[in-house]
């Protein structure tokens, strides 16, 4: 007999590390390729450990390194057998265009007007040779809907991403304004779970920003 079918999927939704940037300045990237910082290594160990008792019947991460080195890293820990992480390209960041890669300070000055648009509509101004948010959350939408096709028989999946297309993901599934990405955290190696009802294709919101580590906030007044 085969495998009786699950009624629910559970989708975790994991943030990449913190990326190693070219300096202490803040950058602008999406599609720009960079490898974890050391930083970023230990909050993804950090998360797999927390997830090692996790039975992941697929991982699936952007191909972007930041995301594959996290996804990699999960795998590494997990302690009911191996599932070797997939890349799908469908899960990259956002296509920044002609900012990719570039510290902001610069941009500011260089693109006052399109800056000064995107602040007015967030959600489709893009960046110049870039892509907008609703075009971002339409491939997001897209890629969970296909790899959710593809999980008949597994209770649990990781995905591995980046902080702007879960938030358009997030955002779709849940009818949540895209122009309100800012009010909500989006942490380094932060998860969010979502799960899935697959008689009626209906998603709920279970966890949000959660993390095993608390570090970042301790200095914060209480």
């Amino acid at each position: 007999m085969g495998q009786a079918k699950r009624e629910k999927l559970r989708i975790f939704l994991l943030r990449h590390g913190k990326p190693a940037f070219p300096d202490e300045r803040s950058y602008i990237y999406g599609h720009t390729d960079y490898p974890l910082a050391a930083v970023g290594i230990e909050q993804a160990e950090k998360i797999a450990a927390a997830l090692a008792g996790v039975p992941m019947g697929r991982i699936v991460s952007s191909d972007l390194a930041r995301a594959a080195q996290t996804a990699d890293i999960v795998a590494s820990f997990q302690t009911g057998g191996t599932c070797e992480p997939e890349r799908d390209p469908a899960l990259r960041e956002i296509d920044m265009g002609e900012w990719d890669g570039r510290a902001k300070d610069e941009i500011e000055g260089e693109y006052v007007d399109v800056f000064r648009m995107r602040g007015e509509d967030f959600a489709n101004t893009a960046a110049p040779g870039g892509e907008s948010f609703v075009q971002l959350q339409r491939r997001a939408l897209g890629a969970l809907e296909r790899i959710v096709r593809g999980c008949e028989g597994t209770d649990s999946i990781l995905l591995v991403a980046h902080g702007g297309l879960f938030w358009s993901m997030i955002s779709g599934l849940f009818r949540i304004p895209l122009g309100d990405m800012m009010r909500f955290g989006l942490d380094y190696c932060a998860l969010h779970l979502v799960e899935c009802d697959r008689a009626t294709g209906a998603y709920k919101l279970i966890r949000y920003n959660w993390s095993p580590d608390l570090t970042d906030y301790m200095d914060y007044p209480i």
